[in-house]
């Protein structure tokens, strides 16, 4: 496994507990984006790429919907499990699942711990997983800026992350996908870019 899915393979595993409970909060500020997301659907079946604790996937599950949740680390998955969501051990950039598997996709700040030269391939992984007609939700944080860094909430721990400007992302998923809405949400020490998009027919 490359060092940098390693590193943060590592990290989230050991601070699971403490990963949940500085999110616990975040659905809140991307509410109205979710609900649009499962407006969009024509069926139930979602997969919750990089899903952590499950956190988004329990809204989903209570608004009567079939969320898989997907996730790197084993410990988040254990509290996938104990929220009775279905939950697999996997890696986002190499997709376990049949094609045409999923109604949407919900990738809600996953897909920036991805190198950027990965980034094309995983937008072909995630089409190639939805069913025709699929929706695809993508939430990244906004910056120009590739490699490990620290955070406030994890001192002296560092990640790998890929942060992108909007029109760096807009023009990148513009050529697989038709964006139907778009929200940005920026927060004390953080702007995070979410879209919502259908595969190009």
């Amino acid at each position: 496994m490359e060092s940098y899915k390693e590193v943060n393979r590592i990290v989230y595993g050991k601070h699971a507990g403490q990963f949940k409970e500085f999110t616990k909060d975040y659905l809140e500020y991307i509410l109205e984006d979710a609900n649009l997301f499962l407006d969009s659907l024509n069926g139930k079946k979602i997969l919750d790429l990089g899903s952590g604790p499950g956190r988004d996937s329990l809204f989903f599950k209570e608004s009567c919907f079939n969320p898989v949740c997907l996730d790197i680390s084993k410990e988040m998955i254990k509290l996938c499990r104990k929220k009775s969501l279905a939950a697999v051990v996997g890696d986002l950039e190499n997709l376990c699942f049949k094609d045409n598997s999923f109604n949407g996709v919900w990738a809600y700040t996953s897909l920036l711990h991805s190198p950027k030269e990965k980034f094309n391939y995983n937008l072909s992984q995630v089409i190639r997983s939805l069913k025709s007609g699929g929706v695809f939700y993508l939430g990244m944080k906004e910056g120009n800026f590739e490699g490990f860094l620290e955070s406030d909430k994890y001192p002296g721990i560092k990640r790998f992350f890929s942060l992108y400007r909007d029109e760096e992302l807009s023009e990148i998923l513009s050529q697989y996908f038709e964006i139907f809405h778009k929200s940005r949400v920026k927060l004390e020490k953080a702007t995070f870019l979410n879209y919502l998009c259908r595969p190009k027919k």
